[in-house]
């Protein structure tokens, strides 16, 4: 009994039939594999052993010399370009070994040190060499390009020296060429001088011609013949000026022409003289012969490393293609012994299979269709069959568990089922409450067109009881219920337009209206189920459609006075000019209330509104009910007559309107006066337009406003004509600012004691070609109404500053500032900045001139912006003082260097006693305060002695000087200087 027991495992085992024949298919198919493997090994050790010398030797030293060819042709190209750099002289030539070229010498190494290590000693020897003496040229080429891109450098550096005189000579001489260009009446000497000048200018152009496109190897593409054409171009600039130097000379223009001289001397120098462009070229000409050593050596480098790579990438590829040859016969006998081994493995083992599945899958096979029976019925009760219940083996044991699973399947669906119905009961509850929890209505129609679901909310909305809401009432009961209550459908009143069939029932429309007794309005949205029913929400929007209509009433109507908007009163005013196109069909009058900005500025915006609704009142107490009135602006009404209105109907209410608003309005407890400006416009007299009308109408307005307002004005063709004027003079006036025809003239501001010229104000000038000298009071407001003027306002002040620059330091230079420029804080001090740093003058001599209106508009801001101003050294001064809304509270705020006396007050300074005593006001006012006073428009001596005797600091008018221009000026400022 001891001696059986350590059989017992091995008696389990066979027990297991199925382990038992597993073990043994294995162990055979172990066998099986070992065989094939012994075979497949016998040939592989002999394949890897030609492949081995492929793959260490042939291929890596074809590899090495592909590589190193293509490295070698790279160098070649980087060679070229190098000699291409030293031309150019760029400076681009860092191709050392060590530099960009290290890759490519990287690689010949790399084939130098496997040659070595396979013992192949002829091809390394070549290799090594042909690449030493590559890298001694490259390092040779390299100090050349040094040498050459040094050469181009000095040469760059003395064109600069030749460009920067060449600048500065065309300056001068274009200076003098514009002071001699010979005005009506020009003196013969001037005509005599302007030639030379002409041939000056030229023979410097040419000089600047052939130094512009010039480079430091110039010479070696060219030859001499550039350096013969550059001398004599420089001998013909110098022989020009000798024909014009005694010229200049004779008219007093001695330093100019010493200024040339110096010039054209310091120009001879760099181009001609020692290290000069001349001696340069000459340098470069002969360093760039040396070079040809240096590209020999190169070529004889590159050309001994190319035959070597050759010959060696030749000698490669031949042991490459026999060492292929071996491997590929080698392969072939083995393709043949293993395909016939594997056949025969195949065969064996398909044999086997077939053993082993005729006792392993039948029973596996007649479990299966158990259990796919068992899956095609619901009824869990069948048993496995038996004669796989009787199996001893693991076949027998799986049956016998699957059985016991089946039973416990059944009684876990009945479980299953019993949980499955509460769940379901669980969450109807929950959608029950969700459906009732909706704001909406909800009904729920099956395909038979039978009631399934509704909610409380539908039922309120219908004010049904729920006896009409039984679940299986049949949707056209419904439908008669609802309409018995009150409910109809909105006809034309479908949103969106929505186009229903006639033939469905209300609650079967995608989109519909209901009216529910004239209370209420009530949105239906229905659509299909997948069931073939219908769900339709049905929504109360009573309040959004009242919201609706009052947003829609504020989008067309006037929030404050109730009139309608200029977008109803347009659409409204187009209507009735489309279907109404008899004569005098239509009268427009387009108002403005005059004096409403102070009712604003002095009682306040709240006061304002108030004005306006009683204006609106009162407009509309004076119309018919045929006619129409709306408010279009801030202060602005337009009205439409209709009913075929007449001239006189349009004057009866015109007068009538301005005669109701002239009457004072009690605004609490403020009495307000105001008036009204009319215009009238008459369709289709004046167009047949909407836009053109209230176009034309706008302009009669503003002629009544200019004739003394509170009053109407038709419309007249004149009135067009003046506004097409004003466009033509505003193009005209932009090219004029693109082509540059507008210039600047000067007039003097002389100290009244010392009657020293203290500066200048500079005054913009338009000499038109067609109409002549044009006003600037005439051109300075359109450009300020088209926005042009902060481009002219820029170039005069550039203008100004570049030119005062040739004054004497003492005198300034005075600069108008416009209204519009002060809305742009920022642009303003940009412009100023620029003007200082392109002129360099000093910013203590340029004054800014501004009006009183500019601190009107915005006090504090434009206060801050002279502030800014004044911080950079600018000084700035008040013009026309007095003129306007003057207030004594602008000078206490802000400290005016100067403060200018209008012209007005100048004129009848020695006969008017209201004059005289504005005058001495200002002048005792301001010497108080330390402020200068520029008086303008002196005209006469007694004027004169008049403004000295009360302390008048600067004297500006045609007394002392008209307006001039530049050449003028100069001479004003040598022959005032002499006299004093």
């Amino acid at each position: 009994m001891t001696g059986g027991a350590p059989l017992k495992p091995w008696l389990r085992m066979l027990a297991g039939r199925l382990r038992l024949k597993a073990l043994g298919a294995a162990l055979c198919v172990v066998l099986i594999a070992c065989f094939g493997s012994w075979v497949s090994l016998r040939y592989t050790k002999t394949v890897m052993t030609s492949v081995t010398d492929t793959t260490e030797t042939y291929l890596p030293l074809l590899t090495h010399a592909i590589d190193a060819s293509d490295a070698m042709r790279r160098l070649t190209s980087r060679a070229h370009a190098l000699l291409l750099s030293c031309e150019a002289a760029d400076g681009a030539r860092q191709v050392l070994p060590d530099g960009s070229l290290s890759t490519e010498f990287e690689v010949i190494e790399r084939l130098t040190a496997f040659l070595q290590s396979v013992g192949i000693r002829e091809y390394e020897v070549k290799v090594t060499s042909a690449k030493d003496e590559l890298v001694d040229a490259f390092r040779a080429l390299s100090n050349i390009c040094d040498t050459q891109a040094g050469l181009q450098r000095s040469f760059e550096d003395q064109r600069a020296q030749a460009m920067a005189a060449i600048a500065s000579l065309g300056g001068i001489i274009n200076r003098l060429r514009q002071d001699y260009r010979p005005p009506s009446g020009a003196s013969g000497n001037t005509q005599a001088i302007l030639p030379f000048l002409e041939v000056l200018s030229a023979r410097l152009t040419e000089v600047e011609n052939e130094l512009a496109q010039s480079h430091s190897n110039s010479q070696v593409k060219a030859g001499d013949a550039l350096v013969v054409k550059t001398r004599d171009a420089v001998s013909g600039l110098s022989a020009a000026f000798e024909d014009v130097g005694p010229l200049l000379d004779d008219d007093g223009r001695t330093r100019e022409r010493e200024q040339i001289r110096g010039l054209i001397d310091s120009l001879s120098r760099t181009i001609l003289g020692p290290g000069g462009i001349r001696e340069i070229w000459n340098r470069t000409s002969l360093f760039y012969s040396g070079t040809v050593i240096t590209r020999m050596a190169l070529t004889r480098a590159d050309m001994a490393l190319a035959w070597a790579l050759q010959g060696m990438e030749s000698e490669a590829r031949s042991r490459y293609r026999h060492a292929l040859d071996e491997t590929r016969s080698t392969t072939e006998e083995a393709r043949w012994v293993v395909s016939s081994v594997t056949v025969v493995i195949a065969l064996v083992l398909l044999a086997a299979g077939w053993m082993v599945a005729a006792r392993l899958t039948r029973p596996i096979e007649r479990l299966k269709a158990f259990v796919m029976k068992l899956r095609g019925s619901e009824d869990l009760s069948h048993a496995v069959p038996e004669q796989l219940l009787r199996r001893k083996d693991e076949i027998g044991a799986l049956a016998q568990t699957f059985n016991s699973l089946i039973a416990d399947l059944a009684d876990a669906r009945k479980r299953l089922l019993s949980e499955s119905r509460a769940e379901i009961q669980t969450q109807y509850e929950r959608l029950s409450a969700a459906i009732e929890s909706i704001p909406q209505g909800l009904c729920l129609i099956d395909a038979d067109s039978r009631l399934l679901v509704s909610n409380s909310r539908f039922m309120s909305i219908y004010d049904l009881s729920p006896g009409d809401l039984r679940v299986g009432t049949a949707l056209s009961d419904v439908i008669a219920t609802c309409q018995e209550n009150g409910a109809m459908p909105m006809d034309g009143d479908s949103p969106r337009g929505q186009a229903a069939d006639p033939g469905a029932s209300i609650f079967q429309r995608p989109l519909l209206l209901l009216n529910f007794r004239n209370e209420r309005t009530i949105l239906i949205r229905s659509a299909r189920t997948p069931e073939g029913g219908w769900v339709s929400v049905h929504e109360d929007i009573t309040e959004r459609r009242r919201q609706e209509k009052q947003i829609e009433h504020l989008a067309y109507h006037d929030t404050l006075t109730g009139l309608a908007n200029r977008r109803l009163f347009r659409d409204t005013f187009g209507e009735l000019l489309a279907r109404d196109r008899r004569p005098c069909g239509v009268v427009l009058l387009y108002m403005d209330l005059d004096m409403f900005k102070t009712v604003n500025d002095t009682l306040g915006h709240p006061v304002g509104d108030q004005l306006l609704v009683a204006v609106a009142e009162r407009l509309q107490a004076c119309l018919r009910d045929t006619d129409h009135v709306a408010r279009v602006g801030g202060d602005e009404f337009a009205v439409l007559l209709t009913d075929n209105p007449t001239n006189d109907e349009a004057i009866r209410v015109s007068g009538r309107i301005i005669e109701k608003i002239a009457l004072p309005f009690d605004i609490n407890g403020h009495e307000i006066v105001i008036g009204i400006s009319v215009g009238i416009a008459i369709s289709p007299r004046d167009g047949t337009d909407p836009d053109r009308l209230m176009k034309c109408a706008d302009m009669a307005m503003y002629r009544a406003k200019g004739e003394g307002r509170n009053r109407y004005c038709f419309f007249e063709p004149e009135m067009g004509t003046k506004i097409h004027a004003r466009r033509t003079l505003e193009l005209e006036l932009r090219k004029a600012v693109e082509m540059g025809d507008l210039e600047l003239y000067y007039q003097p501001q002389v100290e009244s004691g010392s009657r020293q010229i203290a500066g200048f104000e500079a005054l913009i000038r338009w000499h038109h070609k067609e109409r002549g000298d044009i006003p600037p009071e005439e051109f300075i407001s359109v450009a300020e109404d088209s926005g042009l003027i902060t481009e002219i306002g820029r170039w005069v002040l550039e203008q100004a500053c570049l030119e005062a620059m040739s004054w004497p330091d003492s005198i300034q230079v005075a600069v108008n500032v416009s209204p519009v420029q002060f809305r742009s804080a920022k642009a303003l001090l940009s412009d100023v900045r620029s003007a200082l740093l392109l002129s360099g003058l000093p910013a203590h001599r340029l004054e800014l001139e501004i009006t009183e209106g500019i601190l009107m508009q915005d006090t504090a801001a434009n206060l801050e912006l002279l502030d800014s101003l004044r911080r950079m050294g600018v000084h700035i001064a008040m013009d026309d003082f007095g003129t306007g809304y003057s207030s004594l509270g602008y000078i206490r705020r802000f400290c005016f260097d100067r403060i200018k006396i209008d012209r007005s007050f100048i004129n009848d300074v020695t006969t008017s006693k209201d004059s005289q005593a504005v005058v001495q006001a200002v002048c005792g006012l301001c010497s108080t305060l330390g402020i200068q006073t520029v008086a303008e428009g002196v005209e006469n001596e007694q004027q004169l002695q008049f403004l000295f005797d009360e302390g008048c600091s600067l004297i500006q008018g045609y007394y002392i000087a008209r307006p001039m221009a530049v050449a003028d000026l100069q001479r004003l400022i040598v022959d005032w200087t002499a006299a004093l």
